[in-house]
């Protein structure tokens, strides 16, 4: 076929990949949901997706501000967070929800039914004293007013509400209006803020969320998320990044760093992608020289990258028929067929040389090259698609499809490389297109004398294996998922400080409850747990004693009855202002004598600064009356702030209980599904990221609740599940090579011989890897069924071309160890640049690919030649 119609297969298979290639970029999908890598049906998975249709995403963001544990850091960084927060709520379209503290209106209606009966009881004389106030402040409500009446309250003319607890609330809220009115009259009125509040009332009661040895401050930010993209959050990261870094900038001397799991994640997926495409340009390089100089020249290397791309488009748009998208496992397929595709046609292409080189026409050695080596590479190519195809119908989803899209590709790879590659041999060799001086034919001669005592090199590789032995006892296996994460990275970093100095936790478990006794019922028994740390519940926004607090607020609210709140307010005269201001003046005046004498110098500093900017205010008015005009805003924010607050303070005195239903949207919803039942929050104690601890903690968990679901619990069973699906793979590969080399060759020596190399690689691969201290974890254990793949693939064609050896030739007179060697480097090329990778599991890939391949190449180019010289010589060859 390929004889009677090269350039045919050329243009139909360029045009076909064109056609795949196209489409593929115009519909193939990219689905970035990690919760799709695992299958649906699973129970653990099942029951977390449905956790989460039920409560919603809750997986969210942390930031990390340090305090230092002293009340300035917890003021600095309470000042950070409201910067921070200010700036991510004006683009709700990147961020959802952040959460960093709680005031009293926050907290919803109920918000008294939290404070103690003593407490209640102290609220509800203060509010016996604002009712008058309330009355006369709504009957013709203006900035003027105001300033009258706290000049009342100062001087303990307006009531009993001059007390010592009253100062900093009162000086706070008088210093930001005071302060608000000097800058309008200075600078004109700000329209932006209209509903902006003036006084503060709205933090009343504010309560941030420090860690309870107060050394962190913690805000938990909610992210836009999409999936149609490979970085789920990428536009969410970058946009609170660069927010924290502006906040960075105008605090530089508070610390403060982006932490939690999608932060990790997306980290994780920046990080492998630089480190990919490093690794893959050093590969595609390093491996293009060395083609080049083996293959004498560009463009042999060039054809055989042609057909591989051309088989790599093949699969694009067989997976978009079938699959319709790639997941975060299936995308790597690409470097996968570069490195295992590639060695199916450098076999063609240097037994072509070969024949060339012995005399033979274009037609002819392209004929050769098939005939001798296209078996061996059919066979190699199985061995490997069945490393692949061995994790088909696996509940571990991204893996199978992983499994899918590589088996396939590698056997386009097998298409491609037996029709198109030397469909371009012929087309190139007729028009004499490769130099004309014939390529000089790459052999190796002198391992020959290597290999010429087979009994001594035996024993010698035997006495190397057994002092070696200790380490293949100590490989393991590390499920530390943060121990994959490059070193440096600052989500990694506050991640550490979270666990280490903190009770937080960026991974909690779930347990659901129908009723609110069964979650009390639940919460008493998890407290008994030694490996369970925080528990959160609806019980945190429920108040205890709720029938005697409601028996001291009864008609309370009636202080307030026949107050309209809606009042229009008055008009600024320029007068009236400057005379209320005077008064204001005169009561901070009284005050500071008395601070004075009793040597409150913090206090006495506030009532300065206070009366210095309502001195400011008077001379800006009487220099130019007009200017009053710019307090129009501020005097209406005033009025606004004012009449919600009362209006606010009459509902909360008229409240009666406070259940889930009571609570305010945002909090119910972190707690209550939306099929009514309640949800109860369990972090770990200690670093939830130790294996061992993580296992501890969802085993304590599931003797309460076998059903239990969250973070750990899923991690947990993928983990298990990730390795249980390698280790399955790798078992099914390893048997279904066997039987195919068996059927092959219905020879059990064959099978054996075959395989030399494999078994011998992997166990100096083991020992290795426990000398050095290199594990096996999540990110790194693909490279057994590739391994094997590649192990049989050598052994294959070292046991083919030592059966079709004449009397009198030599294995390494002809150019097979030299394929299979190069084979094997560009493998070790390929990956190899993953050694350079920062993120830690994509390094300890590269290393355990070239440690692995260097020692299958060891097995397949001196232990497996040296057992066909050792059979040799027993059969008198």
């Amino acid at each position: 076929m390929v004889r009677k119609s090269p350039l045919t297969i050329v243009i139909c298979g360029v045009l076909l990949a064109a056609a795949c290639a196209v489409s593929s970029a115009l519909w193939l999908k990219l689905d970035s949901d990690q919760d799709n890598l695992i299958s649906h049906e699973l129970p653990f998975q099942k029951r977390n997706i449905e956790q989460i249709k039920n409560f919603g995403d809750q997986e969210y963001m942390f930031v990390v501000i340090e305090t230092g544990g002293t009340e300035s850091g917890k003021d600095k960084a309470a000042e950070f967070a409201t910067t921070l927060a200010l700036k991510l709520q004006k683009h709700p379209e990147l961020v959802r929800e952040v959460h960093y503290s709680m005031s009293a209106k926050d907290m919803g209606p109920g918000v008294l039914m939290f404070a103690s009966a003593d407490e209640l009881r102290s609220f509800v004389n203060l509010a016996r004293d604002f009712g008058p106030l309330g009355h006369e402040w709504f009957k013709g409500p203006g900035l003027a007013k105001f300033l009258n009446m706290t000049s009342g309250l100062l001087s303990g003319k307006g009531g009993g509400s001059g007390s010592a607890e009253m100062f900093a609330p009162v000086m706070g809220a008088l210093d930001s209006l005071v302060g608000e009115m000097q800058s309008s009259l200075k600078e004109g009125a700000d329209f932006e803020a209209v509903d902006d509040a003036v006084l503060g009332l709205d933090k009343a009661g504010m309560h941030y969320f420090f860690t309870r040895n107060d050394k962190l401050l913690i805000m938990r930010i909610l992210p836009k998320k999409n999936f149609q993209e490979m970085d789920v959050i990428g536009q969410s990261l970058k946009f609170v990044r660069s927010s924290l870094e502006e906040t960075r900038l105008a605090y530089p001397d508070v610390s403060a760093g982006l932490t939690g799991r999608p932060v990790l994640s997306a980290d994780e997926m920046h990080t492998t992608d630089q480190d990919m495409t490093i690794a893959a340009i050093i590969s595609v390089v390093v491996v293009g020289l060395m083609f080049m100089i083996i293959l004498h020249g560009w463009l042999r290397p060039m054809l055989v990258m042609g057909s591989l791309f051309c088989a790599m488009a093949w699969t694009f748009g067989f997976t978009l028929v079938t699959l319709g998208s790639l997941n975060l496992l299936s995308i790597v397929f690409a470097l996968v067929l570069v490195g295992i595709g590639v060695d199916f046609g450098i076999h063609i292409v240097m037994r072509y040389v070969e024949a060339t080189n012995s005399g033979m026409e274009s037609d002819e050695a392209v004929e050769e090259a098939l005939i001798h080596t296209g078996p061996g590479v059919l066979l190699g190519g199985l061995t490997s698609v069945c490393a692949f195809y061995a994790v088909l119908g696996q509940e571990f989803v991204g893996l199978a499809e992983l499994g899918l899209v590589g088996g396939t590709g590698i056997i386009f790879c097998l298409i491609a490389m037996l029709t198109v590659l030397p469909s371009m041999l012929l087309i190139a060799g007729r028009r004499n297109w490769f130099p004309s001086s014939r390529p000089r034919m790459a052999t190796m001669p002198f391992m020959e004398k290597v290999i010429s005592k087979p009994v001594a090199v035996l024993l010698i590789f035997a006495a190397a294996t057994a002092l070696a032995y200790p380490g293949f006892k100590k490989a393991g296996f590390n499920y530390n998922l943060l121990d994959l994460q490059a070193e440096g990275l600052e989500s990694v970093e506050y991640e550490h400080i979270l666990i280490n100095d903190s009770d937080e936790s960026t991974w909690f478990a779930v347990m659901t409850r129908p009723d609110l006794e069964s979650v009390k019922s639940l919460i008493a028994e998890l407290k008994n747990i030694p490996s369970v740390g925080r528990i959160d519940s609806i019980f945190e926004f429920l108040p205890e004693g709720q029938k005697e607090k409601a028996e001291i607020l009864r008609g309370e609210a009636r202080v307030f009855d026949g107050i309209d709140f809606d009042t229009r307010q008055a008009a600024l005269v320029p007068a009236q202002v400057v005379s209320s201001l005077e008064a204001l003046i005169e009561s901070l005046e009284d005050l500071e004598e008395k601070l004075f004498s009793a040597g409150a110098k913090a206090e006495l500093q506030v009532v300065s600064g206070l009366i210095e900017k309502a001195d400011s205010c008077i001379t800006m008015i009487e220099e130019n009356p007009s200017v009053t005009l710019n307090l129009n805003s501020v005097q209406s924010r005033l009025v606004n702030e004012l009449s919600s607050s009362f209006a606010w303070l009459k509902e909360v005195l008229e409240v009666r209980s406070v259940t889930p239903d009571d609570l305010p949207e945002h909090l119910r919803s972190l707690y209550v599904g939306k099929d009514g039942s309640f949800m109860v929050k369990i972090s770990p104690v200690g670093n939830v990221w130790d294996f061992d601890k993580l296992t501890g903690f969802v085993a304590d968990l599931r003797k309460v609740d076998p059903e239990v679901t969250g973070v750990p619990v899923v991690v947990l069973e993928s983990s298990l599940l990730m390795k249980d699906t390698f280790l399955e793979a790798a078992g099914l590969t390893i048997g279904l090579v066997s039987l195919i080399l068996f059927l092959t060759s219905f020879s059990i020596s064959y099978v054996l011989l075959t395989l030399i190399p494999l078994i011998a690689g992997i166990f100096w691969l083991l020992e290795v890897m426990g000398l050095t201290g290199l594990s096996f974890n999540l990110a790194n254990f693909f490279a057994i069924p590739v391994l094997i793949a590649i192990g049989v693939d050598g052994g294959v064609h070292f046991l083919a071309r030592w059966k079709e050896l004449a009397e009198g030739e030599r294995l390494y007179d002809t150019s097979t160890p030299v394929a299979v060697g190069l084979s094997f480097c560009t493998t070790m090329i390929g990956f190899g640049g993953l050694l350079l990778a920062h993120h830690r599991g994509l390094a300890s890939l590269g290393g355990i690919m070239v440690i692995g391949s260097a020692t299958c190449l060891v097995g397949c180019m001196i232990i497996l030649p040296a057992v066909f010289r050792l059979i040799e010589k027993i059969k008198g060859r």
